[in-house]
């Protein structure tokens, strides 16, 4: 058993049978990794989307300039990590399925539930960390959405999730494949 937190609630999930690393199974079937560090690169790069369609919306109301700006910074966003944030959701639902095999279907849920409540709360905390009083900060604004521009705020950019990342986007893929042809 594992205790798995999210979202500020711990619950137990049977991880006996967890594949550690990819393989393939005897039948051919691509089996991905499922691991912690797996898990927090996902809650990261969901996160990570939730924040920059908050920002995009944030930014928005400080005036058209600032709207037209952070909308397009938001889409060259997605652009460079839709693949990536696919993978984090497809890799979320793997697990989901996981956990209701083992636990029940509540439990899937209250799993699926957990993860995207801790990626909101973390994306809710960096933007009060930006814009500590809620304002509609031009300056703020500015700064953040040029570090969109540049790329540094691209998940694959991200020093602890970056491989992980990666490593995780090829996996789903070979996974989607493998259940394409089955």
């Amino acid at each position: 058993m594992a205790l798995l937190c999210t979202g500020g609630t711990a619950f137990a999930a049977d991880t006996t049978e967890v594949v550690m690393d990819s393989r393939y199974s005897s039948d051919g079937g691509f089996l991905p990794a499922v691991n912690a560090a797996r898990d927090a690169a996902a809650g990261y790069a969901l996160s990570r989307a939730m924040l920059t369609n908050v920002l995009a919306k944030h930014c928005s109301g400080v005036d058209i300039a600032h709207a037209l700006r952070a909308d397009e910074a938001r889409n060259r966003w997605w652009q460079h990590n839709s693949d990536t944030v696919g993978a984090a959701k497809a890799y979320v639902q793997l697990q989901r399925a996981i956990v209701q095999v083992k636990q029940g279907e509540a439990a899937g849920t209250q799993y699926r539930d957990g993860v995207m409540a801790q990626a909101k709360a973390d994306a809710i905390a960096t933007m009060e960390s930006w814009f500590p009083e809620g304002e509609q900060d031009g300056a703020t604004c500015d700064k953040v959405v040029d570090e969109y521009f540049a790329g540094t705020r691209d998940i694959n950019r991200s020093e602890e999730f970056g491989t992980v990342l990666g490593r995780l986007e090829g996996d789903m893929q070979a996974y989607k494949d493998a259940q394409r042809t089955e």
